[in-house]
């Protein structure tokens, strides 16, 4: 029996519990489990998702062969859900919470891109890593500021410090003109060293922002797919889309493609090495350069050590393909493009030709295909 944990923001700590019942966590859940078996158990939740009718009927076996393992199945594995009482015991699917926070680190990814030699070079010198001690000490702001003096005047004009553990960009700290207010970093110096630490880094003019889908086992890291990601302005998820071809072969259709997936698998096997294994996603975005005005490519800004909205959409695109080609025709070394977006409230068709998918409740999640959207 699998029973999912649906701990959706669980890095932060106990406080998922608390948003559990918000309708974009709720919804994200309920997707999330449609990627399992028909019998999977989702332990929060007490009713069950419910299956497109354009699906014709809930499959027996999950959208990937690894998601058909027993136990609970955590979105994220921490101390707190190893220690949920609703686990009580039962077996986890996953590695050690330790090696997840680990892995998990905003550090982590940034020191691997440094490694590979994956940091931008106008970025170079200008991402500072802030452990927690730094953070209580007591002249913290004076040395953020130190920090700040030594970056270019580009750079400075405007950034962030963000936590190292966390999701969704909650928790950053913003700052201008070379100073943070003092009165926001004293409150949010104690918070950010208990999630790990910060980030320093400068703010960007993002052109796109895109997640790569991986898989990490044992034997060695398989590339899901991966994904443009649509987001507000605010940074708050909007869905994704992407291409798809015959074989189930999932891509962004970005130039930068390749790039993208060695970048994200190199930072996937070093995970690997650190004793991880599951799903992840390495998200990444382009921007415009600050010195040159030319677009550039961060394809490594962190790791998520979790099951991740990406997962989701990749897993669902998989549920629907078969259903696709049927409808639409989809052949050996053709692509169809698609767009997943977690609330739909106009109910939008897929255009002439396209096949739509419509998930509970209604304007909620839906997931288009067609030869004619917006790429």
């Amino acid at each position: 029996m699998i029973r999912l944990l649906p701990n959706l923001g669980g890095e932060e700590g106990p406080g998922w519990r608390d948003l559990r019942n918000e309708p974009p966590v709720r919804a994200q859940a309920r997707l999330w489990a449609l990627l399992f078996p028909a019998d999977v158990e989702c332990l929060y939740h007490e009713e069950p998702p419910a299956w497109p009718a354009s699906l014709g009927g809930p499959p027996a076996e999950g959208a990937w062969p690894w998601l058909g393992s027993d136990g609970v199945v955590p979105w994220i594995v921490t101390d707190d859900a190893v220690s949920d009482p609703r686990v009580a015991g039962r077996p986890i699917a996953g590695p050690a919470p330790a090696v997840v926070r680990a892995v998990h680190d905003k550090a982590f990814a940034h020191a691997v891109a440094r490694e590979e030699g994956l940091v931008p070079p106008v970025l170079r010198g200008c991402i500072d890593v802030l452990d927690p001690d730094a953070l209580r000490a007591g002249d913290a702001a004076d040395a953020i500021d130190a920090r700040l003096a030594a970056w270019p005047e580009w750079a400075r004009a405007r950034f962030t410090l963000k936590p190292r553990i966390g999701s969704s960009g909650r928790g950053r700290v913003a700052g201008a003109d070379g100073r943070i207010d003092r009165a926001a970093l004293g409150g949010a110096l104690a918070r950010l060293a208990e999630r790990g630490g910060a980030l320093l880094e400068p703010w960007l003019e993002r052109r796109a922002d895109f997640s790569v889908q991986l898989h990490v086992a044992g034997d060695g890291v398989t590339v899901l797919g991966s994904l443009e990601q649509e987001v507000a302005p605010s940074g708050v998820f909007l869905g994704h889309r992407g291409e798809i071809d015959s074989r189930g072969r999932i891509f962004s259709g970005h130039p930068a493609e390749e790039s993208l997936r060695e970048a994200a698998a190199l930072v996937a096997v070093a995970a690997r090495e650190r004793g991880y294994a599951g799903p992840c996603g390495v998200d990444a975005f382009t921007f415009r350069d600050p010195e040159t005005g030319a677009d550039a490519l961060r394809p490594v800004v962190e790791l998520n050590a979790r099951f991740t909205a990406g997962t989701v959409t990749a897993g669902l695109v998989r549920r629907a393909l078969p259903h696709v080609k049927r409808a639409l025709g989809l052949g050996p070394g053709e692509r169809l493009r698609f767009r997943f977006r977690l609330r739909d409230p106009e109910e939008a068709g897929p255009g002439d030709g396209g096949f739509r998918v419509a998930f509970e409740p209604p304007g909620g999640a839906s997931l288009v295909f067609g030869r004619g959207l917006d790429s």
